[in-house]
């Protein structure tokens, strides 16, 4: 009995250092949803991926600004289409606060037609 109970504790512990030892290698990552559209933000390779979930000829445009820098740098991702999405890699500095802001757009480039729907803070 004493055997098959040290085989177990063994078995268990060997799952608790593999499971610790590789939880740092995951890139985090962060989901919102606000209206008209979805976001998803991983930190690692600062990738932004924005979805369009209305229908009509509204799209979401998506801006994320390094607050973190001397000079600030900013980087945008727009989609319009409902259930198409967009990719954006973006460059930022890791460990860098970031502002992102999420807008509603009826003509893009024109910021007259840009309604704020979310704002969020995140890391690179």
């Amino acid at each position: 009995m004493k055997f098959r109970k040290s085989i177990v504790a063994s078995i268990a512990a060997a799952g608790v250092a593999l499971t610790l030892g590789t939880a740092g290698t995951a890139s985090a990552s962060t989901y919102y949803s606000f209206p008209g559209g979805q976001a998803k933000f991983t930190s690692t390779g600062e990738i932004l991926k924005v979805w369009d979930t209305k229908a009509g000829r509204t799209g979401v445009l998506v801006f994320v600004e390094d607050t973190s820098a001397a000079n600030p740098t900013m980087d945008k991702c727009h989609v319009l289409g409902k259930g198409k999405t967009k990719t954006c890699d973006m460059r930022f500095k890791n460990g860098h606060k970031l502002r992102i802001d999420a807008y509603s757009y009826t003509k893009l480039g024109d910021p007259d037609t840009y309604k704020l729907v979310a704002t969020w803070k995140d890391k690179a």
